[in-house]
């Protein structure tokens, strides 16, 4: 600590600012999956479960948790910003796209305290055959804690529902002969 302290060369007001900072700073795990991924059909809705949690200090986790009293679950998530004029809430941005056709599928913000639980739904791609979406996680209020994921997607070819179509065209042939 002596050698740290040598070379920050920080007030005790100064390093406690720095210690609440880096314990504020988000460490998120993010899990997801696609729903019904064997059914994804080209053109057609797809959902996708995403699950964002805050990972609490490693050491005793479980105690933590259960310490947590109303005002420090309330204070999680508040931004460490002390140039901001008012209390900030983060806010996470979580994007599925296509980075090879630059093409955005969906975008939600949500905020977190401890874990959240989102449902994504996009249009898939109108091509049958394997896609390689990416899914971005990405914070409004800190630099170096986004995240970005692959997204493997098997896109099946769809119905063809032309049959309706062609049998209204053959009437319309019918009727414009008659005049």
């Amino acid at each position: 600590d002596d050698v740290r302290n040598d070379l920050l060369r920080l007030d005790e007001s100064q390093m406690a600012d720095v210690a609440v900072f880096c314990n504020n700073y988000p460490s998120v795990d993010i899990s997801f999956e696609v729903l019904d991924a064997d059914e994804v059909t080209a053109g057609e809705p797809v959902s996708m479960k995403v699950i964002l949690e805050r990972d609490m200090d490693e050491d005793d986790e479980e105690e933590e948790q259960e310490k947590l009293s109303a005002e420090e679950i309330a204070n999680l998530g508040v931004v460490s910003s002390a140039h901001y004029p008012t209390t900030k809430q983060e806010g996470w941005w979580v994007v599925i796209g296509d980075i090879s056709t630059n093409t955005l599928l969906s975008l939600k913000r949500v905020t977190l305290k401890q874990k959240q639980t989102i449902r994504l739904d996009f249009m898939a791609p109108d091509e049958p055959g394997d896609h390689a979406l990416t899914m971005f996680c990405m914070s409004d209020s800190y630099l170096g804690c986004d995240q970005e994921y692959a997204v493997n997607l098997n896109v099946a070819a769809g119905g063809d529902d032309d049959s309706d179509d062609d049998s209204g065209d053959d009437d319309d042939g019918e009727e414009s002969s008659k005049e």
